[in-house]
């Protein structure tokens, strides 16, 4: 076999999947060819394992060693590696959580692996440079309605049904966490990384609806129509004054056109 021919018989044979690789594997003592093959297969899904365990500590922590492990084993049997790096690997697992029995009897599990993956995303995220708040009071103030904000690319917005997060931040800290419970309606959340640490709050409707409208391209004037159907016209420009100047202190803007 040539080169290609041989690492695409051996893929195929780690992925379970019919193949001739045996034929070119030497099959002497200490082991046979079939031995052989068995130590590549169990480190391939081993590795893979290792990845999940890597993004989602804290689920691991949830589920416990057993359930952890057999779970993954369930996914990596459903979900092959499809990128060059394992660094991606796993980003199905909230999905795959969400439809699979018994996990999906646990909605809050499906949403804990969201979380921490989007941690992974934020962190991992390219960097930017972050404007103080003093660019914003050198714009002349009759531009304000047609400016537009970019934002650090970092930026993630989820909504999460259950309290997710307090349980992410109890097991973070190997404190007893609070039982799983559904809010009556799901809370917006931002995820932002600034100097190499990771950030997250829940925000109130008006922030998330000004936030979605900034980052969506939004200028000065849709950021205060979003806020618009929140609060009292008198309160708008205030709030939405009040909130750039947050977004510009904890580093989430870099750039004002």
């Amino acid at each position: 076999m040539q080169l290609r021919e041989l690492q695409r018989e051996m893929q195929r044979d780690l992925l379970g999947r019919e193949s001739a690789i045996a034929a070119a594997i030497v099959d002497a003592p200490p082991l046979p060819a079939q031995a052989r093959l068995d130590i590549y297969r169990h480190a391939y899904r081993a590795r893979l394992g290792e990845a999940l365990d890597d993004v989602y500590p804290i689920l691991h922590k949830v589920l416990g060693d057993e359930t952890f492990a057999s779970m993954a084993e369930l996914f990596i049997e459903a979900h092959t590696s499809v990128h060059r790096s394992i660094r991606w690997y796993g980003s199905e697992l909230a999905e795959f959580l969400a439809a699979q029995a018994p996990f999906a009897d646990q909605p809050v599990l499906a949403e804990l692996a969201q979380f921490e993956w989007t941690l992974s995303e934020v962190f991992d995220a390219p960097d930017a440079a972050a404007l103080d708040r003093s660019a914003l009071g050198a714009c002349d103030a009759a531009r304000w309605p047609s400016l537009t904000f970019r934002f650090h690319p970092s930026i993630r917005r989820r909504a999460l049904a259950w309290n997710t997060v307090p349980i992410w931040q109890s097991m973070s800290e190997d404190e007893t966490p609070p039982v799983p419970h559904a809010s009556p309606a799901p809370v917006p959340w931002v995820l932002w990384r600034q100097n190499f640490k990771n950030y997250f709050r829940s925000l109130d409707g008006a922030e998330g609806a000004a936030l979605d409208a900034a980052t969506n391209g939004g200028t000065f004037a849709q950021i205060c129509e979003a806020l618009g159907a929140f609060l009292p016209e008198e309160a708008v420009p205030l709030r939405a004054a009040t909130l750039l100047g947050g977004w510009f202190d904890g580093g989430m803007i870099v750039g004002i056109d």
